[in-house]
């Protein structure tokens, strides 16, 4: 067995359903991609089982919604990387400076840079100055998705209601006043079928794509 397949069944072994995904693009290279909440796990078990392990460095990718995080490390001459990714309104990442010492200036200028919280770790200003605006980090992109700002709106009634035109509760209101129903004969207004438009709108992931949060019902950004 390849070196790169045989450290991808030892973590698909060690993390179980936080290993979300497996990819060996080349020789000697291969992508761990891993739940956040799992990264400390995942470097610790590589560390257990791998005594040739060498800490390569951390590279921050900011999209506009989510930053991805890339741990890279050297096994026996096989580039191993944890990729995680988290939204921007967390702000966060997990120390591994007390696991891999190494990784100390690399999250400091993480911290610097995009204004990220190193958790556990009591980062200290390392390239700006101390004085340097905590809302312009040279890295970091402002809160932002693929949407232009006329199709916003529009992108979350459809995704929220199924309709691009929803109803407000004052037309609901006045609709009823007039013995009407409260909203006119949409396809989506029964409750079975706006499940199953929902269902489809997470399967093809366009939620995701486009910054949609389920839980407001509305975009990320504005």
């Amino acid at each position: 067995m390849r070196v790169e397949e045989e450290i991808a069944d030892y973590m698909r072994k060690e993390l179980n359903n936080a290993l979300i995904g497996v990819d060996i693009p080349r020789e000697r290279r291969v992508l761990l991609i891993i739940k956040p909440e799992v990264l400390r796990k995942a470097v610790n078990a590589l560390k257990s089982n791998y005594s040739d392990l060498r800490f390569i460095t951390i590279t921050v990718v900011d999209d506009g919604l989510n930053f991805e995080f890339l741990h890279h490390f050297n096994i026996g001459g096989v580039i191993a990387t944890l990729k995680s990714l988290r939204a921007k309104e967390e702000n966060v990442l997990e120390s591994i400076a007390d696991l891999i010492p190494a990784a100390t200036f690399i999250e400091r200028e993480i911290a610097d840079l995009f204004g990220i919280k190193i958790l556990d770790h009591e980062t200290k200003n390392l390239i700006l100055t101390r004085d340097w605006p905590e809302d312009k980090r040279p890295l970091r992109k402002p809160l932002m998705g693929p949407l232009p700002k006329q199709a916003r709106p529009v992108a979350e009634a459809l995704i929220s209601t199924g309709c691009v035109a929803p109803i407000s509760r004052m037309i609901e209101r006045k609709r009823e006043s007039a013995g009407l129903s409260k909203t006119p004969a949409f396809t989506f207004t029964e409750d079975e079928d706006l499940r199953e438009f929902h269902g489809i709108v997470r399967d093809t992931s366009l939620s995701e794509s486009v910054g949609f949060d389920w839980k407001r019902k509305k975009l990320r950004y504005r």
